[in-house]
């Protein structure tokens, strides 16, 4: 040193003292639009509880929304990060070709004629169909037996025993004419064959509709 000066620093220029600020977080697109659409009391109410109704009702009617919600409450660090990365999306099912059923189901199912609806539609119809018209036997069938009773309970004794000789006389006519020539035996077709009977019938008049975009 001469002439009494100083010589410059070996540690250099010190710093401005300046208060720590943590980093600014910056967000992307999807965060932005999520925290729009769920505000922080929001998730706060889905999934701070640990064990929300809503929160369980929102999952179970509409998965994609709540996994929205989800990521909108990790990004006001409500709950932790994802250890998994998110469920992808089910996909979309194609849509499914409708048929222009025939006016006679149509008619018989109360709908307008011209309905154009998917063919397991068209099948249930069917099936509803075949039920009806068994019901419908089955009904009528009933009413023979139950006005057939009514006709016997309103005659007297004696007019009810010689009704009885009557049809056991008959019976044994009956009887013996199976002995002679067995009766053919009429067994009722099968439910499940007759929905088939019915679905085929259907196909054939069914008209394919394109589907629209």
């Amino acid at each position: 040193m001469e002439m009494g000066l100083i010589g410059p620093s070996a540690y250099g220029t010190p710093a401005p003292n300046t208060p720590y600020r943590p980093p600014t977080k910056t967000y992307t697109p999807e965060e932005l639009k999520l925290r729009g659409d769920f505000s922080e009391a929001r998730c706060r109410e889905l999934f701070a509880s640990g064990s929300s109704k809503e929160a369980t009702e929102l999952y179970n009617t509409n998965r994609e929304a709540y996994e929205n919600a989800k990521d909108a409450a990790i990004s006001f660090n409500v709950l932790p990060p994802r250890l998994t990365p998110r469920p992808a999306p089910a996909p979309v099912a194609a849509p499914e070709p409708l048929h222009r059923i025939s006016n006679e189901l149509a008619d018989e199912s109360n709908i307008p004629r011209g309905s154009e609806l998917p063919w397991s539609q068209i099948e249930q119809l069917c099936s509803q169909k075949v039920q009806r018209e068994r019901q419908k036997q089955a009904d009528a069938d009933a009413k023979v037996a139950a006005e057939r009773q009514a006709e016997l309970a309103s005659l007297t004794a004696k007019q009810q025993a010689e009704q009885a000789q009557q049809d056991q006389k008959q019976r044994d006519l009956d009887r013996l004419a199976e002995l002679v020539l067995p009766k053919a035996v009429v067994t009722p077709e099968p439910a499940q064959l007759a929905t088939a009977r019915v679905i085929a019938q259907e196909r054939a008049k069914a008209v394919e509709v394109p589907v629209k975009a």
